[in-house]
């Protein structure tokens, strides 16, 4: 059985999904100690998304086409964001707001996704993109992905003693690798 990371296994499977029609592929979250399945969606209007069922785990779907016009990079931020709606619980939860649960999801990503990631993220948000009512505007996201540049500082103390890292801040808490 190979392990792979999850950025490898992303770019693979983006690269899987643009030559076939659709793919089913299983991950293993480090947190949540679940399998969670991710299932090409063609006809899914973003990029990504949670679908749960009653009595049913979740599964992340995600539109392949979308993801390809959107880069590998972005594609990979929303993959993060979705990891943070299961790894906070989103789905069982009705004590907080949709958009509040966007808010959490983007600081989640932030903190976990590799720097170039969120990175691109910031950049897509920062001109306007990826605004909705339940996300927020993207200026208004953009800020909260920030979060990491201040952890970065944060860790990184007074100017110029370190170098930035662009590793994730803690790689047993990124999306898990994959089974094969």
């Amino acid at each position: 059985m190979k392990i792979q990371s999850g950025r490898v296994f992303f770019a693979r499977l983006t690269i899987l999904l643009l030559y076939t029609p659709a793919g089913i592929l299983f991950t293993w979250s480090a947190q949540a100690m679940q399998k969670v399945e991710e299932r090409a969606d063609p006809t899914l209007p973003d990029i990504a998304a949670v679908h749960t069922e009653p009595g049913k785990a979740p599964v992340i779907l995600y539109n392949p086409m979308l993801c390809k016009q959107a880069g590998r990079a972005l594609c990979e931020f929303y993959r993060y964001h979705e990891y943070g709606h299961l790894e906070l619980r989103h789905y069982k939860r009705s004590d907080i707001s949709v958009q509040q649960k966007e808010e959490q999801a983007d600081r989640w990503a932030a903190t976990h996704a590799p720097l170039r990631v969120v990175m691109a993220a910031y950049r897509y948000f920062s001109n306007g993109g990826g605004s909705s009512p339940s996300h927020g505007e993207g200026r208004s996201r953009a800020a909260r992905l920030l979060i990491r540049t201040e952890k970065l500082a944060l860790s990184n103390g007074p100017a110029g003693n370190r170098r930035v890292s662009t590793r994730p801040d803690n790689p047993a808490r990124s999306p898990p690798p994959v089974l094969q």
